[in-house]
């Protein structure tokens, strides 16, 4: 399939297709108010960034454990993925720490510096996900270049009698089972809420499609079919969130655990399946205040603590890779960080209103054992600034920000084996990066329907201690992984221009963009002249593995996104998003790696009458169009397997078909809202160019998944 019949399919399509719908009584499409201004809450079509809001019945619709997962229906946004349990956003062409995950408005770590590193989040803890496409350095900081991920738990229940909900969930593919449930409480001073959730799965399975003998090189048929050994997992998380206000102004804490147990496949020299285990373990606490001063004026200090533990193995499951705790081989870091803002919140000056700020942030990561990352600390300081106003056409914001960033790592202790292995010495064991960043964007209000949005932002990220002086070999995608202690650090120009549409029944957005970035730092596979690719010899499974470095390069990603939703009428809805998007490598004129391919997604609502109880009924049929993509070349992560007899790192065009389901039940002073799907229903056998496994295995097969949620 070429992305010509791909695009001439979908215009077709939506000359009588219907995209999104409320509730069975409306027929006409609801705004979404976000909250990515710090100044003023904001409907979606007013500011000038490209956002996007997962909530309410559609937030339970989408929610799974992987949270790239659950934001891949989003235009723009793709993911990254490992199996089931594992899965990074993909945001315009950027991840990792390209696209800062936040949680309540505030900084994350989740040491993410491999394909398979998810954020250390849950889903269902939080009432609403909120997705920025662009560089929102200004107000967000280093490591937002392509974007930002803003998971927000509910807001704290003042003056509300107890209410909660229990919930749970199921999967046919893995029998991946959740429980989960919320409750709070608060009277007009006090506030108090809590949640809990535990997920766990078997292996994942894929279609029964035919094997790569292992002789002929440039098979691309998997290793591995039907069920797919050594990915399962166990997930738990629970939070707890308490606050007081007064007219002064109010005062919250707020404290968060994540744990994860996961698997992940590789295999040994004999292309038998070779387990890597992995322990995470995210403690979080936020301390948030605002103060309401005479004249308008609002101070907003924050603090967030976050400890946050790795532990690895190479070649053991989670479940008894204990047996090698303490030795070499076995990967123990702990990541400890603290962050500080304070920001201030001014009234009126003329025709803006703002806030401005200073931000401070010291982390420590401690290497307990193991050899991938030494220990090393880092400091950030930063100052800025945002001003915003609104006009009678014009809403505009402009922004500007300095960042200092020190990053060292001691000669001594157990770094010693990285200076041994002359991964980094004392002429660059220690780096500092400072940079200027801005942004400006405003949206001109054409008439009651049209608007057009404009965005002109600098984004800026330096080096992390992964990328500068790693050293190892990394268990969870089977290669000897090296830093670059030279490397400079990425800064990036975006420009983006949106059309937009709006009117009660039809929402329209059309958005293109450029973004190039300088010092676009990249983990590449090495290889010989002869473009052989470089290989060693773990030192423990004795498996055959690539070494890959982290290089540098200049880049220009070019992207189109279109989405429309629809309201036909009180039964029938539909949306279609259309994403183009192109990387190149601009210093050795070459493709990016890890670009995602071209896609759409096609989705027909179909709101029946209510009927015996069953209220708000929802059924979905869609399918997601993906194009063929190849890979960028010999440098790119996985590129190996085009040339080896099994699997692949270019990838074929594939259809994929989802349904949909949807209800309320009434009940005596409760609501039950139920949800159910099936994925990939005609057990589609294909291989998404972000997939981690594409060298090893499919993408999973058929799944039904059952969810339920029972409020009180």
């Amino acid at each position: 399939m070429k992305l010509s019949k791909m695009t001439l399919a979908l215009c077709c399509a939506t000359g009588s297709l219907p995209v999104f719908a409320q509730d069975v009584a409306e027929s006409t499409l609801q705004s979404v108010t976000v909250s990515a201004s710090p100044i003023h809450d904001h409907e979606i079509f007013e500011v000038p960034s490209q956002i996007n809001v997962v909530t309410g019945r559609d937030k339970i619709a989408s929610e799974s454990g992987s949270l790239g997962q659950m934001l891949d229906g989003i235009p723009g946004v793709n993911n990254q993925s490992a199996g089931t349990q594992s899965g990074k956003p993909v945001v315009r062409g950027m991840t990792g720490n390209r696209v800062k995950v936040l949680s309540n408005g505030q900084s994350t770590d989740y040491q993410a510096y491999g394909t398979r590193h998810l954020p250390n989040v849950d889903p269902y803890l939080a009432e609403r996900i909120e997705v920025i496409r662009g560089p929102q350095s200004v107000l967000y900081g280093a490591e937002a270049m392509g974007g930002i991920v803003n998971v927000i738990q509910a807001e704290l229940p003042y003056g509300k009698a107890v209410s909660g909900e229990l919930a749970t969930e199921y999967n046919t593919n893995n029998q991946e089972k959740m429980f989960g449930a919320k409750v709070g409480a608060g009277s007009k001073e006090f506030a108090i809420q809590a949640g809990v959730s535990n997920r766990s799965a078997d292996n994942f399975t894929v279609p029964n499609a035919s094997t790569a003998p292992g002789t002929v090189p440039g098979d691309d048929r998997p290793l591995f079919v039907g069920e797919v050994p050594f990915t399962n997992f166990e997930n738990r998380s629970a939070n707890i969130g308490i606050g007081y206000q007064q007219d002064w102004g109010k005062i919250e804490l707020r404290h968060t655990q994540w744990v994860s147990k996961q698997n992940y496949l590789g295999i040994d020299n004999a292309r038998e399946p070779l387990a890597a285990g992995q322990k995470l373990q995210n403690d979080e606490t936020q301390l948030k205040a605002e103060f309401y001063l005479d004249n308008d004026w609002v101070v907003k200090p924050s603090y967030t603590h976050t400890r946050n533990g790795r532990e690895a193995s190479h070649d053991l499951p989670y479940e008894t890779m204990s047996e090698d705790k303490g030795t070499e081989h076995y990967l123990d870091l702990l990541v400890k960080r603290d962050d500080l803002k304070l920001a201030i919140e001014h009234p009126n000056m003329g025709d803006f209103q703002g806030e401005v700020g200073f931000e401070l942030s010291e982390k420590e990561q401690v290497l307990r054992s193991g050899e991938l990352t030494p220990s090393a600390k880092e400091s950030k300081r930063a100052v800025y600034v945002f001003e915003e106003a609104d006009y009678d056409k014009w809403l505009i914001q402009v922004g500007a920000r300095y960042d200092w960033h020190e990053v060292s790592a001691p000669l001594d202790g157990i770094n010693k084996q990285f200076v041994d292995e002359g991964i980094f010495d004392g002429t660059n064991n220690s780096r500092s990066f400072d940079v200027f960043s801005g942004s400006l964007g405003s949206t001109y209000r054409i008439d009651s329907n049209w608007s057009v949005a404009a965005n002109l932002a600098s984004g800026f990220r330096a080096p992390s201690i992964f990328e500068l002086y790693a050293g190892g070999e990394h268990g969870g995608v089977q290669a000897f992984q090296e830093g670059n202690p030279d490397l400079k650090a990425e800064t990036s120009l975006n420009t983006d221009l949106s059309l937009r549409w709006q009117a009660p029944k039809t929402q329209m957005v059309a958005t293109v963009y450029q973004n190039w970035v300088d010092n676009y730092i990249y983990l590449a596979n090495q290889f010989e002249a002869d473009g052989v690719t470089i290989e060693t010899t773990t030192s423990e499974s004795g498996a055959t593995i690539p070494v890959m470095k982290a290089q540098q390069t200049d880049a220009v990603i070019n992207g189109f996104e279109f989405s429309v939703n629809h309201q036909f009428n009180q039964a029938w809805s539909s949306d279609l998003a259309l994403e183009l998007i192109e990387g190149r490598d601009t210093g050795n004129n070459q493709a990016l790696p890890l670009m995602p391919a071209n896609n759409a997604r096609i989705n027909v609502h179909y709101q029946p009458q209510d009927f015996a109880g069953l209220q708000s009924q929802k059924i979905t049929v869609g399918v997601k169009l993906v194009d063929s993509k190849n890979a960028a070349g010999l440098y790119e992560p996985f590129s190996q397997f085009d040339d080896k007899p099994f699997g692949t790192a270019s990838t074929d065009a594939y259809a994929l078909w989802n349904l949909g389901y949807q209800a309320k039940v009434k009940l005596d002073k409760q609501n039950l809202y139920l949800a159910a799907s099936v994925n990939n229903v005609f057990d589609t056998a294909y291989v998404d160019f972000l997939n981690t496994y594409k060298g090893l295995t499919l993408n999973t097969g058929r799944n039904v998944q059952l969810k339920a949620r029972l409020d009180f």
